[in-house]
């Protein structure tokens, strides 16, 4: 919604704003679920459990159309007027010779980067936030559109036993409600989607009672939205032993879901998570299956894992994400550099007997790698909190390289003995660092709602200098 619409829905009585939810969920729901969304779950059906071949031979030949028409963008033309590309080479080795995309780039010259002129009437552009100025412009045709929808359809809600059709609850990005409400409901209703879409910016303890009475009435098959919002529901409903009804399954996505939080989401709700790795840009999507592997869907983009040089990171080892999207050939997105942190499992193997590239771990963001003395790069800081286990969340912040903040919403049975614990683990995990613990009523999350676990404010060259000294 457009900041004028967005006021006059603000301003609109709950009644009101109810029918304008109706209204944008029918039209969201027709343009998403149109003939593309069945044509194209039942073609990623068709490749679910195709080998590994397969999938490369498809790789290949997708990414040769790709190449093909980026060259009508003026940003890839000049790109491959540099590049000196060998149209004779195979597709892949291509790819190899061709730079880096940034997210720099991305915001300054989206448009430069698009293959028709002029674009589609068609054409939707979406905007993610991110953390800098400048919104990224990403160009979706209806039928990439309806691809966001069609493999979660397959790959995501299939693997757990549910569809589009049942009924589920979001707790996402929206803001439905006004920031000043202070009774309920919390949520507005899309029936064409069977969808309730639950504001995450109202989860106080005040009002968690009356978003477990809602759950327990409107009884969803399915719960959807950031991990930190639900765990903050399930956390209290399991101390005050107030559960939701049970679902069938949970779907979390654009937060690292930690083994502390899918432990209690889980037992809230009686069913598993079933996590989703993927962005706006549509260049990539992962997918836990039932045995809790992240399995890559090779057709939606090619991931690269590389380190700080650029080169491919061998398997088990972290670096940042590079993907090439193969199927927006309307604003195609080549070796781009996601920013995200991951790392490819060293077993490439799972019991679901799926083939389907298999990532280990997705930790965070490069900007969010905290750096020792030493030279240790670290983005988990679970173990800085083993042994305590009355805080309701928590955010370290790295200030300087020696300098740490921890930011703690604690619960009603923390004692001043665990802050002690909590920096004497900080010690253990990070070397002889200063630690400050200030405790809060909540932890600011991101202008989209996000919850960021670790923050750190050192400058990239700061963590080169350290990186540098180390390596001599």
């Amino acid at each position: 919604m457009s900041s004028l619409s967005e006021r006059i829905y603000f301003a609109s009585p709950i009644w009101l704003q109810q029918l304008a939810v109706s209204s944008y969920g029918w039209l969201w729901y027709r343009r998403r679920m149109s003939r593309h969304f069945y044509r194209l779950v039942a073609e990623y059906q068709s490749r679910d459990n195709w080998t590994r071949e397969q999938f490369l031979a498809y790789q290949e030949k997708q990414l040769l159309q790709l190449l093909e028409t980026a060259d009508g963008s003026p940003y890839y033309q000049a790109i491959f007027r540099v590049s000196r590309v060998d149209w004779q080479l195979p597709a892949f080795k291509i790819l190899a010779g061709l730079p880096f995309l940034s997210k720099e780039t991305l915001r300054t010259r989206a448009r430069d980067l698009v293959t028709q002129n002029p674009v589609p009437n068609s054409t939707s552009v979406f905007k993610s936030s991110g953390t800098t100025g400048t919104p990224t412009e990403i160009y979706y045709s209806p039928e990439f559109h309806a691809l966001e929808l069609a493999v979660p359809a397959v790959r995501n809600l299939g693997w757990a036993g549910v569809s589009y059709h049942s009924r589920r609850v979001m707790f996402g990005v929206r803001k439905v409600c006004r920031f000043d409400q202070d009774k309920p409901p919390f949520w507005r209703f899309s029936p064409a989607e069977d969808l309730a879409y639950a504001s995450v910016y109202h989860l106080s303890p005040k009002n968690i009672p009356a978003y477990l009475d809602f759950l327990r009435t409107y009884r969803p098959d399915m719960i959807m939205g950031y991990p930190s919002a639900l765990h903050t529901i399930a956390q209290y409903a399991m101390e005050h032993n107030d559960k939701p009804a049970p679902a069938k399954a949970i779907f979390t996505t654009s937060e690292t879901v930690t083994e502390g939080h899918r432990q209690t989401i889980e037992s809230a709700w009686q069913c598993k998570i079933y996590d989703r790795y993927g962005a706006v840009e549509g260049c990539m999507l992962a997918f836990q299956c039932e045995h809790g592997r992240y399995h890559v869907s090779p057709e939606v983009g090619i991931i690269e894992i590389v380190n700080t040089e650029g080169y491919p990171c061998s398997l088990g080892e972290l670096g940042e994400v590079v993907c090439t999207g193969l199927q927006n050939l309307l604003q195609p997105l080549i070796r781009y550099r996601t920013g995200d942190v991951a790392r490819w499992a060293i077993d490439q193997t799972c019991p679901c007997g799926r083939q389907m590239p298999i990532l280990e771990l997705i930790e965070g963001r490069v900007e969010d790698i905290c750096i020792t003395s030493d030279g240790r790069q670290m983005l988990r800081f679970d173990t800085v909190f083993k042994g305590v286990e009355n805080i309701r969340e928590a955010q370290v912040v790295q200030e300087q390289l020696d300098l740490f903040t921890i930011c703690l919403v604690p619960a009603d049975t923390f004692e001043e003995h665990d802050i002690q614990k909590i920096k004497d683990n900080m010690r253990l995990h990070a070397g002889e660092v200063r630690v400050d613990v200030h405790l809060v009523d909540q932890i600011e999350r991101t202008a989209s709602g996000k919850f960021r676990a670790v923050i750190c404010k050192l400058r990239q060259d700061e963590k080169d200098r350290v990186l540098n000294r180390v390596s001599e």
